[in-house]
């Protein structure tokens, strides 16, 4: 299946129900040696996050390269593919992969000069090519070429969703990529704020937030998904081919807290003991979540999952006394799962095999 169920993790320099193998068993009875651990790598830097991952074990992210550049990578059969970036881009990221290969994400680009300004816009990665998948407007001046962009998802069949730069400047509008053209998604009405589209499954279903509302977007008609109790805002990350959503939903005070969205009605993941927040960033189609639990504003934090009861610490699961697991980022159908956390004292992205 592709990588539906995608979202940014960090701050670019540019500005970044049971397993197969296990349906007998409840992932928190499992000993830490049920999962292998694999170190991602970098491109000849220091550090690597990995973003997601598709049905073959495929991963993408982005590594620091030997000169001190971020780019975007793609992991396949152990080795690491340097993805470079958008015309006159310094940096890239991605952040969604399907099963035929299509990598997602975001860069700098600027192919007219030093004199003109570097934007951020979404890119498409196939067949060894790195595409612009441009923008819904361009506020096109003397030193700006491009309209701002980026890309979270991608479905099998190459459909890409993301945010854009809109004629309301202020205002970013959620877009599908599709054969080379881009559109913006139709809510049935006029945007009067923000709208974001993170996730998109194989049967073409979007999920992200507008005006801090998760929605889903079926059949092209927008569903609010509404808020957890006493919480203000909600935003969809992922979305199965089951059309269930995950997300995270947030406070006033700006704590957060990870849901599963399902016929309906919105649940409470919960978070590790102690923690005061938590966030969902991706989900299978076994209802499988992952993503982090932790402090209130999630600068400190522990890859989780959840599965049918209370949150799993992933670290209690797996034998690597050098790693500190701080989020998961992406769960495929296999159980396999993509992250990023510490690894003798350098962040770094990880892939989880169950065993």
């Amino acid at each position: 299946m592709g990588r539906t169920f995608s979202c940014r993790i960090g701050i670019l320099l540019l500005t970044i129900a049971g397993l197969p193998a296990h349906s007998g068993l409840a992932i928190a009875q499992r000993s830490a040696a049920d999962y292998s651990i694999i170190d991602i790598g970098t491109l000849g830097g220091d550090s690597s996050e990995a973003a997601a991952l598709n049905g073959l074990g495929d991963v993408v992210g982005v590594a620091a390269t030997a000169a001190g550049a971020r780019h975007a990578f793609l992991r396949r059969g152990g080795d690491m593919i340097d993805l470079g970036t958008l015309p006159g881009g310094s940096a890239s990221y991605a952040t969604a992969i399907n099963d035929r290969g299509d990598v997602a994400g975001y860069g700098g680009i600027n192919a007219y000069g030093p004199e003109f300004r570097e934007v951020v816009q979404g890119f498409v990665w196939r067949s060894g090519e790195m595409r612009p998948v441009g923008a819904l407007y361009c506020p096109c001046t003397f030193n700006v070429r491009y309209g701002s962009s980026s890309a979270f998802a991608v479905s099998d069949a190459g459909w890409v969703v993301g945010e854009s730069q809109t004629n309301r400047q202020t205002w970013t509008g959620a877009f599908v990529w599709q054969d080379g053209a881009m559109r913006g998604l139709d809510f049935g009405r006029a945007p009067t704020g923000n709208v974001r589209a993170y996730a998109i499954n194989d049967i073409h279903e979007v999920t992200g937030d507008a005006l801090d509302r998760a929605f889903i977007l079926r059949d092209g008609v927008s569903r609010d998904l509404g808020v957890l109790p006493g919480f203000v805002a909600s935003s969809g990350r992922a979305v199965n081919n089951k059309g269930q959503v995950a997300g995270v939903s947030t406070s006033a005070a700006g704590t957060t807290r990870a849901f599963l969205w399902d016929l309906g009605t919105m649940r409470d993941l919960g978070a590790l003991p102690g923690d005061a927040s938590s966030e969902a960033r991706g989900m299978n189609d076994l209802s499988v979540v992952v993503g982090r639990s932790g402090s209130a504003d999630l600068s400190g934090s522990r890859a989780v999952l959840w599965q049918g009861g209370a949150p799993l610490d992933l670290n209690q699961v797996v034998r690597a006394p050098n790693w500190t697991l701080s989020a998961a980022t992406g769960i495929n159908n296999l159980g396999q799962i993509v992250g990023f956390g510490v690894h003798d004292g350098s962040v770094r992205g990880f892939l989880l095999t169950p065993q």
